[in-house]
Formats: structure tokens, sequence, C-alpha cells
């Protein structure tokens, strides 16, 4: 392949009078030190525990669609190296970081398209650097694994000579992201109009408009390329269902009106004034470039537009957003350090990551960690269940990801979602560990006010069919008080063990203790006995000794 080219930049001014690229790179390796140890140590989000659960699907034989887990191959090494799911995302979480420092590199490349050498290293040190990318910018989920090859491949087209080579590299890039996820398109802008720029410069010769056109033509071949191999892997390469998948989560994707996470966005501005300062130049400075140049920069802007039409433009979508973003906001870069000082911006970013760091909070790690240890402690072998994220990755999780858009599809169904669940499956194990502002199956549980998201049914079976055992735990069962009679559907088939004191079944008396085996239906338990007894699911399953993690469990983004 052909080397990146040489690109003539205007002469420096004032404090661009000295290069402070070693500056810039300094802060840059100090950041991704501190970064390592916000990968290491933050606590995990419910995204990466999913992401993690799938791959630990794949790897058990469970069937996935093809889009947006490709991932699953990639590191389908981990569970089989560590020692819980929280350490299995940990060690993803590095692979992640080093996606971000691509990125990172990728935007100093694409920013060098624009300016000196030491603004387009200050702009990648702005990315990485702003808040949300110092807290999210190597998170184990789809985002980081996306960016990386998208700016890399942006890179490519905005500085390699377009060669073969380089052009089947863009290609390759463009077509794995989109199959990591289907965000990918809102980079389409970014990359006309440096298609565009590249072009002009050319004269628009036919002969480099073919060139140009040959990246997503390549990125076309690229993706179907994986799409299918990934699908003969998993048993489903189906184009069709592929496409109609594509066209749902698309659809679900977008909204007309007011942003629905706009504290998010004042929030990003906050721990970001680098970056924000960086942006706010960049559109003052966009039309003193030339026509050809301000296209390339505007399409480089546009995908901010993402937070008036994307549904999910929660923390971690920042660093992904931005980094286009920030590529082009080298001008307003340059326009800082020629108005004020580029020393001042790189201390100014470096410090302003730093403290985003040092003020991040308690961690809730450990206790994570615990609830995992718990599940494997107290079940010798996987059981289904159900829960908000897939937290205990070694077991089955039966139900589909409790996010404000999956309670919304369960919720709009014509029937209800969890006894159709439990009538096809048998789920012992319901895990109520949620964040403790966003409370889902526990406001089920304990009747608190965002219950109401859930429809009527879908929480009268859940509380008719669970009873507590441990901290989060709850398992399939019922408690009787004493001297009382009551009817208890059994959704849950398997053994039960007798809690408590003595019970009759259907009219045959069992003595604590006894374990019995339920099929579905009906049964009358009663309770002759002066204190409380029940049955709960499994053989005589003991709780572990110590007592369970407090929360909360989880921290906000």
């Amino acid at each position: 392949m052909s080397r990146m080219e040489t690109i003539e930049v205007p002469a420096p001014t004032q404090d661009a009078s000295r290069d402070h690229s070693w500056l810039a790179l300094i802060a840059l390796a100090v950041i991704a030190v501190v970064q390592v140890h916000f990968a290491l140590t933050r606590t995990i989000n419910w995204d990466e525990f999913f992401f993690y659960g799938q791959i630990v699907d794949f790897t058990q034989g469970e069937a996935l669609r093809p889009l947006q887990t490709l991932h699953v191959q990639l590191f389908q090494w981990i569970p089989g190296i560590a020692s819980t799911g929280v350490d299995g995302i940990v060690i993803g979480r590095l692979f992640m970081l080093a996606c971000a420092l691509v990125t990172a590199a990728s935007i100093a490349l694409i920013a060098g398209k624009f300016a000196r050498r030491e603004y387009a290293l200050a702009a990648a040190l702005v990315w990485l650097t702003a808040g949300f990318t110092m807290q999210h910018g190597w998170s184990f989920r789809t985002d980081p694994l996306a960016t990386a090859p998208l700016v890399a491949a942006l890179a490519v087209l905005a500085r390699s000579r377009l060669s073969l080579g380089w052009i089947a590299l863009g290609g390759l890039l463009v077509g794995f992201a989109g199959m990591v996820t289907v965000k990918t398109i809102l980079f389409l802008p970014a990359f006309a109009g440096l298609a565009w720029l590249r072009w002009s410069e050319a004269k628009f010769a036919p002969a480099i408009a073919l060139r140009i056109a040959a990246i997503p033509v390549s990125a076309a071949i690229a993706f179907a390329a994986l799409y299918l191999w990934h699908g003969s892997v998993l048993g489903d390469a189906d184009a069709q269902t592929g496409a109609s998948y594509a066209s749902g989560v698309s659809q679900s994707m977008l909204f007309a009106g007011m942003p629905i996470y706009l504290h998010f966005a004042v929030k990003a501005a906050i721990i970001s004034v680098a970056a924000v300062a960086a942006i706010g130049f960049a559109f003052a400075k966009l039309k003193t470039r030339p026509r050809d140049e301000m296209i390339a920069l505007a399409g480089l802007l546009a995908p901010l537009a993402a937070l008036l039409i994307y549904r999910n433009t929660l923390p971690y979508f920042y660093p992904m957003m931005l980094a286009p973003v920030i590529a082009a906001s080298v001008i307003g870069v340059a326009a800082i350090a020629e108005r004020y000082s580029l020393k001042l911006l790189i201390a100014y970013a470096a410090i302003s990551g730093i403290v985003v760091w040092a003020v991040d909070g308690p961690g809730f790690k450990d206790q994570q960690r615990e609830i995992q240890i718990a599940a494997d402690t107290i079940f010798d072998e996987p059981v289904g269940y159900i829960d908000f994220p897939d937290m205990l990755p070694a077991h089955r999780k039966e139900n589909g990801f409790l996010t404000a858009w999956g309670i919304e599809s369960q919720h709009a169904r014509d029937e209800g979602y969890f006894r159709n669940l439990l009538e096809d499956k048998s789920v012992p194990l319901l895990l109520t560990a949620e964040p403790e502002k966003n409370p889902t199956l526990l406001a089920v549980m304990q009747g608190l006010p965002q219950q109401a998201r859930f429809r009527e049914d879908d929480r009268a079976v859940l509380r008719a069919t669970y009873r507590p055992f441990w901290g989060p735990f709850w398992l399939a069962g019922k408690t009787v008080p004493a001297g009382q009679s009551e009817s208890y559907e059994v959704l849950v088939t398997g053994p039960y063990t007798v809690t408590g004191g003595s019970i009759s079944i259907n009219g045959t008396r069992h003595n604590a203790g006894s374990i019995i085996a339920l099929d579905r239906g009906m049964v009358t338990l009663e309770n002759t006995g002066g204190g409380e007894a029940g049955i709960i699911w499994g053989k005589a399953l003991r709780a572990p000794d110590a007592p369970p993690p407090e929360r909360p469990y989880w921290r906000g983004f």
C-alpha cells in the first residue's frame, strides 16, 4: 500500500510558531494511562452485560441473528479465561480501549488534512478527554468496536492515494463496522463530504471518481461476505430476515421532536468544555474555508444532527458521534490556538479529562461480582432466569433486554409477555438487580410506582410465581400463612422443596425439607401448622452464608 499523503498547511502564527506536537503526545499518553485505570475499575454498565451475554450465548450454541453480533466471534475466547462475567467484561474493555486509541490516531490523521500536525494531535486529545469519552469511550459494547474502523476508513479516504490496496482496506473497514452496528449509517455525510473534497482536489477527474466509488462498492462486498460467513457460523444467513431486522432497528432508532435525552447533551457540554469550544469555533470559521473544504468539514460535522433524529443518544453514543465532529473541529482548535494559546488548550483538555476521572465517584463492580459468584454458588448447573440486562451470563437469560424500548415493545403486545414466556420455558429464577433510579422488575415485585411501565397481567404473573430467596434472587414458589389454604399456579416445572413447616399439596401432606416434583397447573397449598410454610423451587438450595451486597449495584451515566 502507498504511504499517506503529505498535506500542505498554512504558515504558523503566534503560539503556533513553535511546534507543540510533543506536548500533545505527552498529554495523550497520560490520558491513555488514566483511561486504563478507568476501564479496570469503573462499574459495569447494563449494556456491557448484555453485550457480554451474547458472547456467552454464542459459546453455548444459542441462536443469534447475524447482524450486530459479529463481536461474539471476535471475543468468544474471553469466557474461557474469565472467572466471572465481570472479569470477562474488564478484559474486553482493554480491547475497546485499544479501539479508542485507534480512533484518536485516525482523528489526528483526518484533522491533519485541514491543519498543522500539532493542531491535529490537539484535536485527538480534545476527543479523548471529552467527558463521555473518558467515561464510556472504552466500554465493552458495539460503539467503540465500530467507531475505530469507521474513523480509520475516513482517514483512508482523506489521506491515502486511493490505490487499490487502500480502497480495499477502506471498504473492508466500513463493511466490518456495518456488521457491528447499523449506526454506521450516521457516518454517511462524513464520507460524502470527504469524497467530494478528494474529487475536487483531482479536478473532478473521472478516474478518481471511479476510485472513490469503489470504496462503497468494496464496503458492500465486504459486508455481504462477512454477513454470509458469520451467518453460516450461526446457522442463520438469510438475507431477507437480516434486511427486515435492520429495517426494524433503523426505524426504532429514529424519532422526530424534542430530543429524548436532552439532559445528557447538557451534561456532555458541561464536562467537555474543550470539545464544545472547538466545535463552536469550527462553526464560526467554517465559511472562511474554501468551498470544497467547507463541504467536507460540514459533512464531518453533520453527525451532530443525530442529537435531533436519533433516539438513543445516551452517553456511550457521544464518543462515536463526536469522532468525525472533532476531526472537523481542528479548524476550531487552530482558531483557539491562534487567538489564545495551544499550550493552554492542551493543558486544559488534559486536566479536564483527569478531573472527570478523579471525581467519578464510587464504583460497584465488587457488588456486581458478588452477585455473579452467588448465582454460581446457589446453582450447581445453569438455570433459566429473568432479569434486566443479562447480569448472570453463566446462566440462561430467557427474557428480552428490559430497556425502555424493550419494555415498550412488551407493553404493546396484545397478550402478556411473561405468561407466554413462563408457559413456554421453565424459568426458576428472577433477578431484581436494577438501577435504583430506574427499577423495573424490582418495582414490580415491591409494588413501586415504576411498575406501571409493565402490563398489569405481566405484573400479576411475576408476583404470583416468585418468592424471595436471597437479596435480589427470587425463586419460583409460594409461602402460605399459618392456618390458611391458597391456590398456586405452577408455571415453573421441576423439583420444589417444602420450607418452614409441613404443608399439604392437593391433599397430600409433606414435611419440611421434602422434595417434590411439580408439573404445570394449579395446586392447592394448605398450611395447618402454627407458622409460615411454603414451597420453593430447587432441591434444598442453600443461600450464601454471607449477606447479600447492599444496593446500589449500578451507577448512572
